[in-house]
């Protein structure tokens, strides 16, 4: 089939035909239907279609990039936008980073939330603070999503969230404990020592976080800060710790032990 008959055939009436066209274009890796592929998938409205066109998209990469990442742009609607952005995500290139830092703060919510979801999934570190500078501002839907893009960066989070623990906004603290509770093992284990430090924070919220996110380490460290806050002045936190105690050691994990 040649380009030109696969080019007609991505805005066919019928879904099935421009599946196989999407899907043609991307195994021959088709060049010269970039442009046009990404128009097709901007207009798509069938979700299984566009993830094929989607997948085509990332297949044709060097030739698509531009059009997709001039897609997110603040002159386009914002189903585009938040479509580009997936693409962007799928493509997960640390060079795409600076494209998508700017989007991060979008008036457009949507847009926001994808461009902060993407670099989650780029993992590129210099993404992190400003990933890191949105902590403790969101609704709890927000801080949820937030929480869960931080944290793909495992252990390339991990410093700066250990200096959030010393943020003079008691919210930025708590979500910092929050993220690394979420990080866990092995990723977190360089926390622990910080996290210790925080169960002794004034503001109880942020010392349970900081304990429950010890409760998610194994290394003779945090199980040193776990006991010593069984003396804790705050009895909840004492309570909590003394449960955490008397919790039978974790094995260590899969990872771990291959890493040893």
């Amino acid at each position: 089939m040649s380009a030109a008959e696969l080019l007609e055939k991505l805005s066919d009436p019928e879904r099935s035909v421009r599946n196989t066209a999407a899907l043609t274009i991307g195994s021959q890796s088709e060049i010269g239907c970039a442009d046009v592929l990404v128009d097709a998938l901007w207009a798509e409205q069938d979700f299984f279609v566009r993830e094929t066109m989607t997948w085509a998209v990332t297949r044709l990469e060097e030739a698509t990039r531009p059009a997709v990442l001039a897609a997110v742009g603040e002159d386009r609607p914002s189903e585009v936008r938040v479509r580009a952005l997936h693409v962007v995500s799928k493509f997960a290139d640390p060079e795409t980073v600076d494209a998508v830092l700017p989007f991060v703060t979008d008036p457009d919510g949507a847009v926001a939330r994808k461009a902060r979801w993407a670099l989650g999934r780029i993992k590129e570190p210099r993404a992190v603070p400003y990933l890191l500078a949105l902590l403790g501002e969101q609704d709890s839907e927000e801080r949820n999503a937030l929480t869960d893009d931080i944290a793909a960066f495992g252990s390339a989070a991990v410093p700066a969230l250990v200096a959030a623990l010393g943020s003079d906004d008691r919210a930025v603290r708590r979500h910092a404990a929050d993220i690394l509770c979420y990080i866990g093992h092995p990723d977190a284990e360089d926390a622990a020592e910080a996290l210790g430090a925080a169960v002794a924070d004034p503001e109880a919220p942020v010392a349970m976080a900081a304990l429950m996110a010890l409760g998610e380490l194994r290394g003779d460290v945090a199980r040193a800060q776990i006991e010593a806050a069984r003396e804790a002045g705050d009895p909840r936190v004492r309570g909590a710790a003394e449960r955490l105690a008397a919790r039978k050691p974790r094995r260590p994990s899969v990872r771990a032990r291959s890493a040893g």
